[in-house]
């Protein structure tokens, strides 16, 4: 189940005795718990029928036994177990913990009815352990997943529709994009953009490019048009702003390589007669990345971006196997582009 799913299900009144929830997106994670805590927790009375706990402090045992404890003055108490969970893997050899454990167990098969029991896990259950085999049998289990693509988008707009305000489509896709943050930080940078210039009724393009803070894959498409323009003072100056804010040159050489990949996927297949819409039906690339890698393709023989993938490649095995400087190896990695 994923998080619209649930939110359908509490809206109709649908709460299960017992949740997994797993995934990147916390943002999405708290939400679907505030949105539990008003299905079933009234007005005024939510600290007498709520519990957060780690599951570091607790045995099985002591999470049962919390669990069929009684609301106070109403239907349901929200019972909240928040990673780590380290009870999941109790090794056989632990005859006390085993022993906890089945206690656990007992409850799962038969739960409290006037308790939501809910598992915030790091990550999906594993495959093997008698614990979660049993969750996977009689929890639901919930994926809090990071939002992409149009599904991304449309969580935009209505963030941007609830704040009685509109965006155009072109700074849509921008921002669905260059998004490599979680919805925390969309949801921090979505703010700025309110913020600014608030007696306007649209979001354009304009403002977000004024406004979001650069991404390494937005700096990455500025780069990748220096470099195409045989611009390298500003395409060092691009690379130096992004060594500055912290990135590591193993990281930006993953962007990189990525990046010139795309570039000769888009290229290859434009030589062939595709156009956008076919290349985005072979590549599921992002329509506005498809649109910018055609235009920035033209700027490359096919022969240049494939010796820039191969070069970063060298770059990556000298850094692993030597002490030179990733900023420098980088920097002269630019040069060579532009200029040789």
């Amino acid at each position: 189940m994923d998080y619209h799913t649930l939110l359908q299900q509490l809206h109709k009144g649908e709460v299960h005795e017992i949740y997994f929830f797993y995934g990147e997106e916390q943002l999405l994670q708290q939400r679907a718990m505030k949105a539990m805590e008003q299905q079933l927790l009234p007005e005024g009375l939510e600290d007498f029928n709520k519990d957060v706990l780690s599951g570091a402090d607790l045995t099985p045992k002591q999470i049962a036994e919390m669990a069929m404890n009684l609301p106070f003055m109403a239907e349901r108490r929200l019972l909240v177990i928040q990673p780590p969970l380290p009870f999941l893997s109790i090794p056989k050899s632990d005859k006390n913990g085993q022993a906890s454990l089945q206690y656990l167990i007992d409850y799962l098969e038969q739960p409290n009815p006037q308790c939501c029991l809910i598992f915030c896990g790091d990550g999906a259950l594993a495959k093997t352990g008698t614990l979660n085999k049993k969750l996977q049998e009689n929890a639901v289990q919930v994926e809090f997943a990071p939002l992409k693509g149009k599904v991304l988008e449309k969580w935009i707009a209505e963030y941007v529709a609830a704040a009685g305000r509109k965006i155009d489509r072109q700074a849509l896709e921008y921002l669905s994009s260059i998004n490599s943050f979680d919805l925390q930080i969309m949801e921090q940078e979505l703010q700025k953009l309110l913020l600014y210039r608030e007696e306007e009724p649209v979001i354009t393009l304009q403002h977000v490019q004024e406004i979001v803070t650069r991404t390494v894959e937005a700096s990455i498409f500025a780069l990748s048009d220096s470099i195409g323009n045989k611009n390298g003072r500003e395409a060092l100056r691009i690379l130096k702003d992004m060594f500055y804010l912290g990135e590591s040159p193993f990281k930006l050489i993953g962007f990189l390589v990525r990046h010139f990949r795309n570039l000769l996927l888009v290229k290859d297949y434009r030589s062939q007669g595709y156009d956008e819409n076919q290349i985005k039906e072979k590549t599921k690339l992002h329509p506005f990345v498809i649109k910018k890698s055609v235009r920035q393709a033209e700027r490359f023989s096919i022969q240049q971006l494939t010796a820039a993938m191969e070069r970063l490649l060298l770059i990556e095995v000298e850094l692993k196997s030597t002490t030179s400087s990733g900023e420098e190896l980088l920097e002269q990695f630019v040069i060579e582009l532009c200029y040789m």
